[in-house]
């Protein structure tokens, strides 16, 4: 059984955290992350694989997000969620074995963990807006690998919550600008 990476994605974006604002390099970043998250072997090494992964190709993960945000300075966005959107976006270009929901949801408990609950929320947006226009786009969990099959966390305790906002609203107009959300017309209550 395959048990769930959140703790290697977590321990991947304070890394590129810390090599981004830290000017770290990233052997160094990695190892101070790693010894400090005390992860399996097996967890380190994905730990390891992202940040690797990310850093060889930064410039073009980093030009696939600010194309979709771009109404927006990439580089103001915060950098927690940056680096989470860097995680969830190479896992969902370069690592086919994850489940795109997966990824994305990940990425949206992690952000509202190290950020802000609208962080959240931004980052599915962005997500969304990524993953149709990527290699998962019309994934099969029928065609994935094995290991495709990961196992929620015990610290996850997401749940779908259906949360309605009006069209006219700030969260409506940012919703329907990234076009993922679907907006239901009527009264919220």
């Amino acid at each position: 059984m395959i048990r769930s990476k959140r703790k290697a994605r977590e321990a991947a974006m304070r890394a590129l955290y810390e090599i981004e604002l830290g000017h770290t390099d990233t052997t160094t970043a990695l190892n101070v992350v790693l010894e400090e998250a005390k992860l399996t072997p097996d967890m380190a090494a994905y730990a390891e694989r992202l940040v690797r992964g990310i850093r060889g190709n930064i410039a073009t993960i980093d030009h696939r997000l600010a194309t979709i945000i771009h109404d927006y300075d990439y580089n103001r966005i915060a950098a927690v969620d940056r680096n989470v959107l860097r995680v969830a976006a190479y896992e969902l270009l370069e690592v086919p074995e994850i489940p795109p929901a997966v990824t994305i949801n990940e990425a949206i408990e992690i952000a509202k963990r190290y950020s802000t609950a609208e962080s959240g929320k931004f980052v599915n947006g962005i997500l969304g807006k990524l993953l149709q226009d990527s290699p998962k786009a019309d994934w099969d969990p029928a065609l994935a690998p094995p290991e495709a099959h990961e196992d929620p966390d015990e610290e996850c305790e997401s749940e779908v919550v259906e949360e309605v906002v009006s069209e006219a609203s700030d969260e409506g107009k940012l919703a329907s600008k990234f076009g993922v959300w679907k907006l239901k017309s009527g009264d919220p209550r």
